[in-house]
C-alpha cells in the first residue's frame, strides 16, 4: 500500500502541482464521504429494525433510541412521529432517515440531533491543521460546515455553475492567494472545498508537504474505514439485540419469542409443552395509584421472577403492557398448577415495597399443546392461553386456569360485550333501575331507593350487572358508568323535587377505581350543585373492599364528602374480614347488612343474636342500619323488633325502572307497604 502511494506521489509530482492539489482534494472528499455514508448506514439499519418491530409506539421507539444514545459516542439520534415528519422532506437533511412499517407506511423520521458537531469533527479529524483548509458547501456556495470562512464566495459560485473540478486560485483572509479545489461530495448536493497555501519561494516544500498530506490522508482513510466498519458491525449487532429484546424488562419481546417457540414446536416433543399467559390484575389501577415509574419497576420484577424461577434458559417474553407469555415444559397438569403457586409464593417473598393500599396479584392461563397444534401459529396458541387467563381473572386472589372450549365460549361472549361498552354508553343503553328502601320503624313507608343499572342491549336483550360490571372494572370503564348513573339520578331527583313532593333519599354505588380518582369529590360535588340537590338526600355507597387497608385515606375522603352534603354508607357489611375494625375507625352514616346474614341457617337463634348485637352496636355509634336482600315476612318482623331502620328487598319490592319508581311514590304517598314472602 505504501509503495503504491509513493509511486502515485511521484507520478503526480511529475504531472505538476495542479494535479497534486486535485489528488489531495479527492482523497479528502473520499474520506469525508465514507465517514458520512457510515453514519447514514447506521441510521438506516436502525430505521429498518424499528419498522420490523411494528406495531410499536412512539414511547417504545424513544426508549430504544435512549439506550442507543447511551452507547453511541459520535452521533446522537432523535425521532419525530408522523405529525412532524409528513410535513418535511427527508432529502433536505443528510442526517435523517424515514421509518416505515411492514406495509411501507411512514411511522416517523430518525435524525441526528447533533449534525453540526458531527460534520465539524469529521473535518477536524480529516485534515492537517496549517497545511489544508476544508469546508463543506451547499449548492449555492454557502458554508455548511468548516474550519475557516470562505472569503471569495463569488469565485466559488462561478466554479459550481461551470461544474469544473480543476484547481483554481482564490484569495483568502489577508488577501493571500491560495489554490483551491471544489469537488462534489456526492451526498445531498454538497461540495468539498479544499484550500492549499501557495508561495513561489516554497514550492518544493509545499509539494513535499502535500505528498506527506497524501500519505497522511491515506492513513486516515484506512483508519476511519476500519473504525467505521467495526462500528457498523457493532451497531448492527446492537440493533439486532434491541430488535429482539423488550427495552423495559430486558427479556425477549413477542417477535423473538415467536421465532424461538416455533423452533421448539417444530423440533421437540410438543406434547410435553404448555403455553402460559400471565398478567398483573388491575395493573392500570396500580399505575394510577403508585405512578408509572413504580409500575415499570414492578414489570421488571415480574420479568426477573420468570427468569429466575423458570427452567434453565426459560423461554418467555413480555407481550405488551403487563402481559407476559412463555413456553413451559411439564409432565402433569398438577405440576403446572404447583409451579404457578410456587411462583406466586416466590414473588410475594421477594423484597418488594410494602404496599399499604394495594395487593399485587397474578393471573395465569395455560394451554396444553397437542400433536395437531404443530400447524397452528404461535399467535393462535398464545391466544388460547390468554382466553384461559381472562376466564379466571375476575375471580379474587391469584388465579390459575386451563383452556377448554367452555371457557372459550364464555370469553368470546365477554369479549363481545367489552367491544360494545363504549357504544352502549354513548347510546344510553345503560338504564337506571331503583329498588325502594322501606322505613320499617316509621310504618313501612318508602324512605328512598338504591339506584341500580341494567344494560338494555339491542341484540342480546337485558344484560344483568353481574356480567358487565366485572368487565368494566377490569378495564377502568366503570368510572364512566358510575358518573353517568350518578348524573342520571341527580337529573331525576331534581325533576321530582320541583313537583313539590316529599323529599326522598337516593343511594348510588361508587367503585374503588372511581373513589381514588383525584377529582372524585370535586366531580360529585359539582354535579350535586348543578342539579341543586339539598344536603342529605344523596347517599354514596362504598363496598367493604373499597376501604383498602388505609383507614386514614377513606376517613379523609368521607369528611370531605360530608362537607359537601353527602351521606356515606358502608355496603355489604360482613362480607370481608375486617368489618368490625372498619366500623370502629370510619365516620360512616349508614351500615348496610349483607344478604348473607339473612339466608336460612340451621341455628336461627344464634344468627339473630349476631344480627341484633350488630344493629345495637351501630345505634350506639349513631349509625343508621339498612338490611338488604330481605325476602321473608318473618325476617321483617325480627328486624323491626331488633331496631333496624330500613329494609331493602324482594319482600317489599324488586328493582324497577326509574319511571315505575316515580309512579310508585305517587300512588303510595304516605301509605304503608305490606310485606309479602317471595314466590318461588
Amino acid at each position: 500500500m505504501l509503495l503504491y502511494i509513493f509511486v502515485l506521489f511521484d507520478t503526480e509530482k511529475r504531472a505538476g502541482r495542479r494535479s497534486i492539489f486535485f489528488r489531495a482534494a479527492k482523497q479528502n472528499q473520499v474520506t469525508l464521504k465514507n465517514r458520512m455514508e457510515g453514519d447514514l448506514h447506521t441510521l438506516k439499519g436502525l430505521a429498518v429494525s424499528l419498522g420490523a418491530m411494528d406495531p410499536v409506539g412512539k414511547e417504545e421507539i424513544n426508549r430504544i433510541i435512549t439506550d442507543i444514545n447511551e452507547e453511541n459516542k459520535f452521533m446522537k439520534i432523535g425521532f419525530a412521529d408522523n405529525a412532524d415528519w409528513m410535513g418535511s422532506n427527508p432529502d433536505d437533511d443528510y442526517y435523517s432517515v424515514p421509518v416505515r412499517n411492514r406495509e411501507d407506511q411512514p411511522l416517523g423520521l430518525l435524525y441526528a440531533t447533533n449534525p453540526d458537531d458531527i460534520l465539524r469533527n469529521m473535518i477536524d479529524e480529516t485534515v492537517l491543521s496549517g497545511v489544508l483548509v476544508t469546508e463543506i458547501l451547499d449548492q449555492n456556495g454557502m458554508v455548511v460546515a468548516g474550519n475557516a470562512g470562505t472569503k471569495d464566495q463569488e469565485k466559488v459560485r462561478e466554479v459550481i455553475s461551470k461544474g469544473s473540478q480543476l484547481p483554481f486560485p482564490m484569495d483568502s483572509q489577508g488577501n493571500r492567494q491560495q489554490m483551491a479545489v471544489l469537488i462534489p461530495l456526492e451526498i445531498n448536493n454538497w461540495y468539498v472545498l479544499s484550500v492549499f497555501p501557495q508561495s513561489g519561494k516554497r514550492d518544493r516544500h509545499i509539494e513535499t508537504g502535500i505528498g506527506a498530506l497524501i500519505l497522511l490522508s491515506s492513513g486516515l482513510f484506512l483508519y476511519f474505514f476500519c473504525r467505521q466498519y467495526k462500528s457498523i458491525n457493532e451497531n448492527q449487532e446492537a440493533l439486532l439485540e434491541l430488535a429482539n429484546r423488550d427495552s423495559l424488562t430486558g427479556c425477549r419481546n413477542f417477535p423473538a419469542f415467536k421465532k424461538e417457540a416455533e423452533r421448539v414446536i417444530r423440533e421437540e416433543n410438543i406434547l410435553s409443552y404448555a403455553v402460559w399467559y400471565c398478567d398483573i390484575k388491575k395493573f392500570k389501577f396500580i399505575n394510577d395509584i403508585l405512578g408509572y415509574e413504580e409500575g415499570d419497576r414492578i414489570l421488571s420484577s415480574i420479568a426477573d421472577l420468570f427468569r429466575d424461577y423458570g427452567e434453565e434458559e426459560a423461554l418467555f417474553c413480555r407481550v405488551s403492557a403487563d402481559n407476559f407469555a412463555g413456553l413451559h415444559k411439564y409432565e402433569t397438569r398438577e405440576e403446572m398448577r404447583s409451579w404457578f403457586h410456587n411462583l406466586v409464593e416466590f414473588f410475594q417473598s421477594r423484597e418488594l415495597p410494602s404496599y399499604k393500599t394495594i395487593t399485587i396479584e397474578l393471573c395465569m392461563g395455560v394451554y396444553c399443546m397437542e400433536e395437531n397444534d404443530r400447524d397452528l401459529s404461535i399467535e393462535r396458541i398464545v391466544n388460547r392461553a390468554n382466553i384461559a387467563q381472562k376466564h379466571v381473572k375476575s375471580q379474587p386472589g391469584n388465579q390459575f386456569g386451563f383452556y377448554n372450549k367452555e371457557i372459550r365460549n364464555k370469553v368470546v361472549y365477554e369479549s363481545e360485550l367489552e367491544s360494545e361498552i363504549d357504544r352502549a354508553i354513548r347510546n344510553r343503553e345503560f338504564k337506571p333501575f331503583i329498588q325502594p328502601k322501606i322505613s320499617i320503624q316509621k310504618g313501612n313507608r318508602i324512605a328512598g331507593g338504591e339506584v341500580l343499572v341494567r344494560w338494555e342491549n339491542p341484540r342480546k336483550g337485558t344484560i344483568p350487572p353481574g356480567l358487565f360490571i366485572p368487565l368494566m372494572e377490569r378495564d377502568g370503564k366503570i368510572v364512566k358508568l358510575d358518573r353517568y348513573m350518578f348524573e342520571v339520578a341527580c337529573q331525576w331527583l331534581n325533576s321530582y323535587l320541583k313537583t313539590g313532593r316529599e323529599p326522598v333519599n337516593l343511594a348510588v354505588n361508587v367503585s374503588k377505581i372511581g373513589m381514588l380518582r383525584d377529582d372524585f369529590v370535586d366531580f360529585y360535588g359539582r354535579v350535586k350543585e348543578k342539579y341543586q340537590i339539598p344536603d342529605g338526600l344523596l347517599e354514596l355507597e362504598f363496598t367493604e373492599t373499597v376501604m383498602l387497608n388505609d383507614d386514614a385515606v377513606f376517613s379523609s375522603l368521607v369528611s370531605r364528602l360530608h362537607k359537601k352534603g353527602f351521606v356515606c354508607s358502608l355496603d355489604d357489611f360482613g362480607s370481608g374480614y375486617s368489618s368490625l375494625n372498619l366500623l370502629k375507625n370510619l365516620p360512616i352514616d349508614v351500615l348496610k347488612l349483607d344478604i348473607m346474614f339473612f339466608r336460612k341457617s340451621t341455628d336461627i337463634k344464634r344468627e339473630r343474636i349476631v344480627i341484633s348485637n350488630i344493629i345495637n352496636m351501630a345505634k350506639e355509634l349513631q349509625i343508621r342500619t339498612i338490611a338488604e336482600g330481605v325476602e321473608y315476612v318473618e325476617t321483617v318482623d325480627f328486624l323491626t323488633s331488633a331496631g333496624c331502620d330500613v329494609i331493602q328487598g324482594y319482600v317489599f319490592a324488586k328493582p324497577m325502572p326509574i319511571e315505575a319508581f316515580d309512579e310508585m311514590l305517587l300512588k303510595k304517598k304516605g301509605e304503608a307497604l305490606i310485606p309479602e314472602d317471595i314466590r318461588v
